[in-house]
């Protein structure tokens, strides 16, 4: 279980805990303050949920080893006094055949566990990037998980469209990284909703684990540098060519976890900045856990 502590925040406030079940890895955090948001701990395990799907088909061993890490998670929060904590699986449960029953498995955690769309997962991943980047009126956003990747444009602050499309580093890893994958997926996505399309912008923000493991890579190896659509290309050069110091720098900084699907993360993230002509990644701190947490308070 990876743990990171942070310095604790104003003492006296609200304190809440999201549980995120994701395609990729099971978080939870609990909050010491919300307004501003911070975050007094974090845990999260790699559970890799979508590689349980046979066929439509969600797999007893993946629910087993989700229970687990609930039962964990159930365990911590039962030592932590929080006001509320809210609870939410994003894209392990589409596209299943036996979604009731799977869902109806999760909630024998004693968690009450929501059920996001794909289109409410890209909304609330909107709404938590706003706690840093709200200075971006007009724009795009994405989110890159395990499972499935977020789209957001939007105009004077406002979502203009929202999109997930079903292929996430998890999904990819098992496919060529080479830029007719993903390119396939995002052409498919603007067809679906050309809207995307709308607001051209040469920044784009970076939501969630795959954008934040390419800005940890990023400073590690050109600490001044900001993060643009050449360092990207880079970083993934680097990586599947075994270079020695990309190699190096992501063991001083990725999770096992991450590295294993991180070349696939950043071939998507590749293909999205060119998609929208973007020239550099802003990376928000903010994420669908945030989002949720802020519109459900």
């Amino acid at each position: 279980m990876d743990i990171i502590k942070q310095t604790p925040g104003s003492a006296g406030k609200e304190r809440y805990a999201v549980v995120d079940i994701g395609s990729n890895t099971i978080v939870l955090i609990i909050y010491d303050s919300v307004h501003p948001v911070h975050v007094q701990t974090y845990y999260s395990e790699a559970v890799y949920l979508v590689t349980y799907n046979a066929g439509g088909i969600m797999q007893e061993e993946g629910i087993r080893k989700t229970l687990d890490v609930l039962a964990r998670y159930k365990a911590i929060l039962a030592e932590e006094k929080v006001d509320r904590c809210f609870a939410f699986i994003t894209e392990p449960w589409r596209h299943l055949e036996n979604t009731e029953y799977f869902l109806s498995r999760l909630r024998e955690s004693g968690f009450d566990i929501d059920a996001l769309s794909g289109r409410e997962e890209a909304v609330y991943d909107f709404y938590g990037s706003r706690i840093d980047c709200a200075d971006i009126l007009n724009g795009n956003a994405c989110d890159i998980g395990g499972g499935s990747t977020e789209l957001i444009s939007f105009r004077n602050g406002e979502i203009h469209e929202a999109y997930s499309l079903p292929a996430g580093c998890v999904r990819l890893k098992d496919l060529p990284v080479t830029p007719e994958v993903p390119r396939s997926f995002l052409n498919d996505s603007f067809s679906a909703a050309p809207a995307l399309l709308d607001t051209p912008s040469s920044e784009l923000i970076g939501i969630g684990g795959t954008c934040r493991a390419c800005s940890l890579l990023s400073k590690e190896l050109w600490p001044e540098q900001p993060i643009s659509r050449a360092s990207v290309h880079t970083l993934l050069r680097g990586v599947l060519e075994n270079d020695p110091e990309t190699v190096s720098a992501m063991d001083r900084v990725l999770t096992p976890g991450r590295k294993t699907v991180f070349a696939p993360g950043l071939n998507m993230l590749e293909e999205i900045m060119d998609a929208y002509h973007a020239e550099h990644l802003r990376i928000s701190e903010g994420s669908v856990r945030e989002g949720y947490l802020l519109r459900h308070i």
